[in-house]
């Protein structure tokens, strides 16, 4: 219990520095329905999975809560259950959480995709992928996460991760296409900018929030911002199978100052 408790604190501390950011939403509806990684919550329906992705002993005493420790590049990564998807060839993608013990500014958690087919009314593993999609900073995976049937022809899942550099806040999105071979991420979204923290008396303050609110399966999206400003971006498919804008992005990159 203690890499997870140790790891919700940094959470929690992040995600107040990060709150007054998020908490400006588009009027305009997204296309796909975006929660916030909760992970006090064990979905219905995981438990199960979740044992036969991490093996036995997952359970800490409390009959809610699951977890599962890795080491991974040298750092101990605690993983809980998220969610499962349908596939459409009838396995399921059990989708977990993992916070590092690494709790620096620069360091990410992780987030996890198993394939499991059922055999003899148990889960069987048919492939795991330990490092998927968005992250967070200070020890922390995906901070929003989501699912939509509507860019490809399998579940694309949707994580969200970002944090806050020298008074700069932004947020990106990972598209990840639950293909039959496994994973593979098709785009990457900024979806998030402000600079409140690091205007001085007098600057102008710009504050950007990114949506997906149209698709064309295979063929095309679009990512609506609005804010202090408003305009749209159109992301196509290349012929790798990976979505990139039309045109260079209008968003600010924290990366850039």
């Amino acid at each position: 219990m203690y890499v997870v408790r140790k790891v919700a604190v940094a959470f929690a501390i992040f995600w107040i520095t990060f709150l007054p950011a998020v908490g400006h939403e588009s009027a305009v509806p997204g296309l796909i329905d975006i929660a916030d990684v909760n992970w006090d919550a064990v979905p219905a329906g995981t438990p199960e999975a979740f044992e036969a992705a991490f093996g036995e002993n997952t359970r800490t005493g409390n009959t809610r809560w699951y977890q599962a420790a890795r080491e991974i590049d040298g750092e101990t990564i605690t993983f809980v259950p998220l969610a499962l998807i349908p596939l459409p060839d009838g396995r399921t993608a059990l989708v977990s959480t993992g916070g590092s013990s690494c709790t620096g500014q620069a360091c990410s958690g992780v987030n996890s995709v198993h394939y499991l087919r059922r055999e003899h009314a148990r889960y069987e593993v048919d492939g795991e992928w330990l490092n998927v999609g968005a992250t967070g900073t200070v020890g922390n995976p995906a901070l929003r996460w989501g699912q939509t049937d509507a860019i490809a022809d399998a579940p694309v899942l949707y994580t969200e991760g970002g944090g806050v550099w020298q008074g700069y806040a932004c947020s990106y999105a990972a598209l990840t296409h639950l293909t039959p071979a496994g994973p593979v991420e098709i785009a990457s979204i900024p979806v998030y900018y402000s600079n409140e923290g690091a205007a001085e008396d007098g600057a102008d303050v710009v504050t950007l929030n990114g949506h997906i609110v149209g698709a064309r399966e295979g063929q095309s999206f679009t990512v609506r911002y609005s804010g202090t400003g408003s305009f749209n971006e159109r992301y196509v498919r290349h012929a790798d199978g990976s979505y990139h804008p039309v045109e260079p992005s209008r968003m600010p990159q924290c990366r850039d100052h």
